[in-house]
């Protein structure tokens, strides 16, 4: 897979936690190989084929953007879309296979459901 491929990141704007991560991810992102939606702003209409408002909410979604339909079903969800998003920035792309350790894996999709609950 080309990890410079371009990404579309659906997050939450008003969960400051999100806010803030997106605002460092935005600055690493030199190259702008991520484009940011947030969920709370965006329309209807906008919203991606097969995805409801509460779906992008409950959890966080990354997804590929490509050429063909094929490219746009290609999603991240949870602890996957955290990797794919390291995996497309600079300083972040070396350490994106900790995703993959099967016990630094199950400790981050813990950490995320707990963080979810909060």
């Amino acid at each position: 897979m080309n990890h410079s491929q371009n990404i579309e990141v659906f997050y939450d704007g008003d969960c400051p936690i999100c806010r803030w991560e997106v605002r460092l991810y935005r600055r690493v992102d030199s190259a702008k190989n991520i484009t940011w939606t947030d969920i709370e702003i965006l329309e209807y209409a906008d919203l991606p084929i097969g995805k409801t408002r509460m779906d992008l909410l409950g959890k966080f979604h990354v997804r590929e953007i490509g050429i063909g339909e094929a490219a746009l079903q290609n999603w991240h969800i949870g602890v996957d879309a955290f990797a794919r998003i390291w995996r497309a920035l600079p300083g972040f792309r070396h350490f994106a296979f900790l995703f993959s350790v099967p016990v630094i894996r199950q400790v981050s999709m813990v950490a995320y459901k707990l963080f979810l609950k909060w």
